[in-house]
């Protein structure tokens, strides 16, 4: 029975992360597989691999954001998108990058406390 356990879990897990390489959010990671974020973090919580996994598919997201400012680039340079288009793109994508980190660094903090607080703004302006 405990084997079972283990294989669902981490099947469980499996696509959680993969959702998260694709950039979903980890509510809505965790809402596909039926499981709370507060259960997720007890899980990963309880075991370092799973931890570690964690960062790693919120790191590939980071790098998929990466990738995706380059594209935007290089789309602003052959013109198909304008500036102003290209400049809110970008910053979303920096955005979530910085969010992903936050989240990063949240896992790691000994206390489970964000030094910041929880409270996250952004300001697009529209000139």
């Amino acid at each position: 029975m405990v084997r079972n356990y283990v294989s669902k879990n981490e099947t469980m897990l499996r696509e959680v992360f993969d959702s998260l390489r694709n950039g979903c959010s980890l509510y809505q990671a965790c809402e596909k597989v039926k499981i709370s974020t507060g259960d997720f973090y007890e899980i990963i919580g309880k075991n370092e691999n799973y931890k570690e996994r964690y960062l790693c598919s919120l790191a590939d997201y980071a790098d998929r954001c990466v990738d995706d400012i380059r594209k935007i680039v290089e789309e602003l340079k052959e013109g198909r998108i304008d500036n102003s288009t290209a400049k809110l793109l970008i910053e979303t994508m920096k955005w979530l990058v910085s969010k992903a980190k936050n989240d990063v660094d949240m896992v790691l903090d000994e206390n489970g406390e964000d030094d910041e607080g929880c409270l996250r703004e952004i300001v697009v302006k529209f000139i």
